[in-house]
Order: structure tokens, then sequence, then C-alpha cells
């Protein structure tokens, strides 16, 4: 009965397979050739793209292995709004090795969540994103996320808004906890889903105001 109420399940359709049972995971798309600074997908080769030419993040990069979208999206959406909590879980084999590799790169590395406003959270109940943290952490066996964020500001979700008012929507957003110390430190900076990079960008803005050396986004997908 143990086997069966905890066997590995798809996290999209809920198969007996995982992360991704085979016909979900056929459709999976790599993000493919995109902008080394924002991840913005590029086409067929990997240039720096018009906007980080001219106006570049407060983030040294963005790194995502995933385009979202196909079933992988679902599963996203199932984690988010269903209360399928476990999901997170299921999902950490698809981005733990970026996370593994970025925190080898670094002895001082920090593996900190974008957080949820209380309200969002309260509403909910979990926030999605430490979930995602949590288990690719212990997945890529590294040090678990650390809470060093916190929301300030409600605002309406991002994925309700055009590409033109997110980044309003999130300016000023975030502040550090007190007490915290990343000065000199390597942030990886962790979201579901990264579009335009606005709430990354708003994010960071306070760890780099705090003197973190090196601050890089890295999300379970890219969207369009």
């Amino acid at each position: 009965m143990l086997d069966w109420l905890f066997r590995p399940q798809c996290a999209a359709c809920g198969d007996p397979q995982a992360p991704l049972c085979i016909g979900c995971v056929g459709s999976l798309v790599e993000l493919g050739p995109a902008c080394p600074l924002c991840a913005q997908p590029t086409g067929e080769r990997e240039v720096v793209c018009r906007r980080c030419a001219t106006h570049p993040l407060p983030l040294d990069r963005i790194v995502t292995p995933w385009r979202f979208g196909g079933e992988l999206a679902s599963a996203i959406r199932r984690l988010k709004f269903t209360g399928a909590t476990h999901v997170a879980r299921t999902l950490a084999p698809l981005w733990a090795p970026i996370i593994a590799a970025l925190v080898a790169d670094s002895e001082s590395a920090i593996v900190v969540p974008v957080p949820l406003h209380w309200k969002r959270r309260f509403k909910r109940g979990y926030d999605h994103t430490w979930l995602l943290a949590i288990h690719a952490c212990a997945h890529a066996k590294v040090a678990p996320p650390r809470p060093l964020l916190r929301r300030v500001r409600g605002s309406p979700p991002q994925s309700t808004l055009r590409a033109s008012e997110r980044w309003a929507n999130v300016r000023g957003a975030f502040e550090l906890r007190r007490g915290t110390d990343v000065k000199d430190h390597t942030v990886i900076l962790v979201d579901d889903v990264v579009t335009t990079g606005a709430t990354l960008a708003a994010a960071a803005m306070p760890l780099r105001r705090a003197g973190a050396q090196t601050i890089v986004g890295v999300a379970l997908a890219r969207a369009d």
C-alpha cells in the first residue's frame, strides 16, 4: 500500500512515471539559442539581445533550461493553483543540475527563492517557489535555500499583465530581511518562470545594493 501511495507520478498527468511520463516528456522543449544575459530566445545564434545591449538587467545573467509550454506548463500550473505541492519535488530533476553547477562554481553561493507576498502565500497556503527551491537543492545535494528576501508590496500577478506593465508592477517590491549579509557572495536567485525578467530584476536590486558579488537568476522555464 505504501508503494502505491508514494509511487512516482508524472508531474503533469499523474501517471506512474516521474518527473514526466513518456507521453508528457515529449512536449518538453529545450530553451535553445538565447541571450547569454537574460535567456531571451534569439533564434539560431546565441547573441546578446537588443535590450541587454542597451539596458542590461541588474543581474549577471539568467539561466533556464526549458521553454514554458506543453505539459511542463501544466505541471507548474498544478503546483501553483491546485495545491499539488508534491509537483515541486517531482520536477526537481529537470533543473537541479543547473543549480548544482552554479553552486559548484562558487565557494560563497547562496540559493535565494523569490518570495510571494504574505497575503498571497496565506491565501494559497504555501509558497510554490520556496518548494521548488527546497526540492531542487535537495536533489542537487547542495545547501538548502535561504529566505533572505521578503516581498513588501503586494501587486497583481505578473501573468495577468502586459509586458510593458510588469516592470512597474514589481518596482520596489522586495527588500532584504534584517540582519542579512550577502556582501561578496554569489546569490542564485530562484523563480519558477521568467518572462520579461522584471521580477528577477526587482528581487536582485536589494541584493546588489547590499554588496552581492554575483547574482544569477535561475528559472525552471522561459515564457515568451
